[in-house]
């Protein structure tokens, strides 16, 4: 008979190989006899637990009660792993029944089975499948003062290089022949001479011309999707009502994918503060041609009109041509240019928060809350009519450079109306954290290379060295914190990122078989990344001493590479950044994901990545830089890579004692802030100020560092990382929970050692296991092992770790300078 389509999925009791027991009365909470399944299912189930999660706790469940047999999952189909066991219903695509094909193939049946690795449960999926004179805009005001802001320092170099670095474009291809189609356009434009009025403009009307033209000989947009609004036609008057009800249109029925466009030229004004979200006391508004009659539009009402509810994946632009207009929007995010082409990205504080917008919002206004904007006369740039000169600068750079960046665009527009001698000086604010290299058209934005789907499930791998380095001398480069602190990240990277015991490789030396010397840890690299493909999550972390070197291939301003320092150092040497970029960064494809975090010394640049994030002194804001590449060789990767790392490289990092900072073992100061800040959904900005926080409150001077291989979207959950892509602000899928089986190498070797050592090593583990087993009490309460939980802290040294601290004591380390005693608590360096 052919296979059913119907969900079905089956829970038994244990492996075909294995027996399930039986549970006393009294025991595991039970008040009768009854099966150990039976009982650990109904320990586990809730109404909304996943199926991973149920699977999961139920063999948790069992392990702690000592017993043996594995709970297993099986289905006709494949099994939505994230999707509720008690109601559950896979995701279905937008396809119809007919058109569905699943992302791998053609499934022919799933298999899904719970499977022990050192006493801690991991899920396997396994599929089979088969392949398939400037009059000013307003009257005069006194200058607010202007809010307190946390701000993050942006330091890009030339703007055009800068932006360039960010988006490629094809050489051969002109921008208008590659402009996105957007799902939906619509765009509002409002111009206001005031005719008959003491206040009259005369260049507002036609910046209103030069907006529809933009909009439609440029950017794609049609003419019946464009209400203008303007005062010298009895039809179509800017009134209030008018104004409302046209931007009411502007965001009806908007959904993902549509991009929405909002112009007004005329005044601007400010009225009073009446419901106090304002720090200086000031609503900024805008102002119909009747507002003598129906008054002004306050920041408050076109929030609560335009921004508040848009969905996700709707790009709203707003450009207002008008005075006082630098908060029009209440936006929590704002960029100032500064000299030396610095750009400050401030964002409010908590409490000047208005209700978050799911949609892409970005606006450029004419100036400051406090300035005016001016009108421009002709001739200026080419005019040959009156026009706004905020409209002029924004029409002369975007017509020259219709893919010019959000960065590129505002430092123009602020040169040329410097040049020209207008005071004003235009803002960008944004509801979400901008990508400045990102175009600021969408519609300009070239095409999303989506990475080819993998023929498996997505892999998820871990790796995790501890290093107390105990073949040296106690105060002569001895540490106590090391393999706590990877103690501790197996914890996070359970908890948090969701790993499993399978997806993790551990290095550390105080087990032989562990032990990281230069070749393991180079080996341990590679399997990291090996055949990774788009969809892969890669986590590593290092804790031990960090150091110094000169550098070689004339990469580093410094003069200097930072390394990283394997227990066997003194004979095989360090690992350099360049070593670490080319193992870890450059063979990662599009798509893939990997977290760094290294708790080490001089650490800041380890991995040599072009984008780095800094927490101020104060812990008040985050200065994001952007250096230019200086690699000798290899192309830089477009994978999401970012690393937090200890301290600058000026600086050193610090060891806890025990029972300081809330440590119950010694541990690094860094790894304890990351434990202590780390959360599910905690920000790459809030994860760092929070990290920065905690250790100059326990008065540590050391400032952890972040770095990125590509531009970091700092609103974005660390531990979900996903950079919002283009206009459309579509998220990546979160962390994964599921993976294909991936074998760790808990014995990784050199590649050049003899295969005799390798089967020598395994069967030494084997025996190892073997110990283990027979010491158990029963063979219904499994196994006691505990070596990847770190019980085994005093496991002998082998001896020839002992040997090398014989000799140590003034015995300079090969290729650089003499080893000296560092201060105790100091992950020193090595230089």
């Amino acid at each position: 008979g052919s296979a059913s389509e119907a969900d079905v999925i089956m829970i038994s009791g244990c492996r075909d190989d294995q027996t399930s027991a039986d549970v006393q009365a009294g025991s595991m909470g039970a008040l009768n006899a009854a099966g150990a399944m039976t009982t650990a299912f109904r320990h586990s189930i809730t109404p909304t637990i996943s199926c991973e999660d149920l699977l999961q706790s139920m063999r948790t469940f069992l392990r702690q009660n000592r017993y043996e047999q594995v709970p297993q999952m099986s289905s006709e189909r494949f099994v939505q792993l994230d999707s509720s066991f008690a109601s559950y219903a896979a995701k279905k695509q937008t396809q119809t029944t007919s058109d569905i094909a699943p992302p791998m193939g053609v499934i022919s049946s799933t298999h899904i089975t719970s499977h022990t690795s050192h006493g801690s449960p991991s899920v396997h999926c396994s599929p089979h499948t088969s392949l398939a004179s400037q009059p000013w805009r307003n009257a005069s005001y006194s200058a607010p003062t202007s809010p307190q802001s946390t701000s993050a320092s942006y330091s890009p170099p030339i703007s055009h290089a800068w932006h360039s670095a960010i988006v490629s474009h094809p050489a051969s291809q002109p921008v208008s022949a590659r402009l996105k189609n957007c799902w939906r356009k619509r765009a509002v434009t409002v111009g206001i001479n005031y005719i008959g009025l003491q206040c009259q403009l005369s260049g507002c009307i036609n910046d209103s011309h030069t907006f529809v033209e933009l909009l439609t000989e440029e950017f794609g947009f049609d003419v019946s999707d464009i209400r203008q609004l303007r005062d010298d036609h009895s039809q179509g008057k800017p009134t209030r009502k008018n104004i409302t009800t046209a931007l009411r249109w502007l965001v009806d029925g908007a959904s993902e994918g549509d991009h929405l466009f909002f112009h007004y030229s005329g005044h601007g004004s400010q009225q009073t503060d009446k419901d106090g979200d304002e720090m200086d006391g000031k609503d900024e508004t805008l102002v119909p041609c009747d507002y003598q009659q129906s008054g002004m539009l306050s920041d408050d009402e076109l929030r609560r009109t335009l921004v508040s509810s848009l969905p996700s994946g709707v790009r709203l632009t707003v450009i207002l041509d008008c005075c006082h207009s630098g908060t029009a929007l209440d936006l929590p995010y704002k960029v100032v240019i500064k000299a030396d082409n610095l750009v400050d990205i401030k964002k409010k504080l908590p409490h000047q928060l208005k209700t978050p917008s799911q949609g892409d919002v970005v606006m450029i206004s004419g100036c400051r809350d406090s300035q005016t904007s001016a009108d421009a006369g002709i001739g200026l740039a080419g005019n040959t009519q009156a026009a706004g000169a905020m409209t002029t600068a924004f029409k002369l750079v975007i017509s020259k450079h219709k893919d010019a960046s959000y960065h590129v665009l505002l430092d123009n527009m602020r040169k040329f109306l410097k040049n020209n001698r207008f005071s004003q000086v235009p803002q960008l604010s944004s509801e979400h954290f901008l990508n400045l290299g990102a175009c600021f058209m969408p519609e300009a934005e070239p095409p999303n290379v989506t990475p080819e789907k993998p023929l498996r499930p997505p892999v998820r791998r871990a790796l995790t060295i501890g290093i107390n380095y105990l073949s040296l001398p106690l105060g002569r480069g001895q540490l106590s914190g090391c393999i706590n602190d990877s103690d501790t990240m197996m914890g996070v990277l359970k908890d948090i990122f969701h790993f499993q015991d399978s997806q993790i490789c551990r290095l550390r030396d105080d087990h032989a078989e562990m032990m990281p010397n230069k070749a393991r840890i180079l080996s341990s690299f590679r399997w990291l990344t090996s055949g990774v493909s788009a969809g892969d999550e890669l986590f590593l972390h290092y804790s031990g001493h960090g150091g110094t070197q000169q550098d070689t291939s004339g990469d580093e301003v410094s003069g200097k590479d930072d390394t990283l320092i394997p227990c066997d150092f003194q004979t095989a040497g360090q690992i350099i950044d360049d070593d670490l970029y080319s193992h870890l960064v450059q063979p990662l494809p599009r798509g893939c994901r990997l977290w760094v975090i290294l708790d080490c010394c001089h650490s800041g640049t380890a991995l040599d990545l072009p984008f780095k994030i800094q927490v101020s002194a104060d812990g008040r804001s985050v200065h994001c830089t952007r250096n230019a590449s200086r690699r000798t060789g290899g192309s830089a990767s477009e994978a999401d890579v970012i690393m937090i790392s200890g301290c600058r490289d000026d600086q050193t990092s610090a060891d806890v004692q025990a029972g300081s900072m809330g440590a119950l073992k010694a541990a690094g100061a860094m790894t304890t802030a990351f434990r202590h800040s780390i959360t599910p959904t905690i920000s790459c900005e809030d994860l760092l100020q929070s990290m920065r926080t905690f250790l100059r409150r326990n008065r540590y001077e050391q400032v952890p560092q972040m770095s990125s291989e590509r531009f970091v979207q700092l609103d974005s959950s660390f531990a979900k990382y996903a950079e919002r892509k283009g206009r459309s602000g579509h998220v990546a899928a979160s962390t994964m929970t599921s993976s294909s089986a991936v074998q760790v190498p808990l014995l990784p070797c050199s590649p050049n050692s003899p295969v005799d050592a390798r089967i020598s090593m395994l069967e030494q583990h084997i025996a190892e296991l073997k110990g283990h087993r027979a010491g158990a009490m029963s063979p219904m309460q499994g196994s006691s092992m505990q070596m990847l939980g770190g019980a085994h802290h005093a496991a002998a040294l082998p001896a020839w770790n002992h040997s090398v601290a014989l000799g140590l004591q003034g015995l300079p380390v090969q290729g650089h300078s003499s080893y000296a005693a560092p201060p105790i608590g100091v992950r020193h360096s090595y230089q």
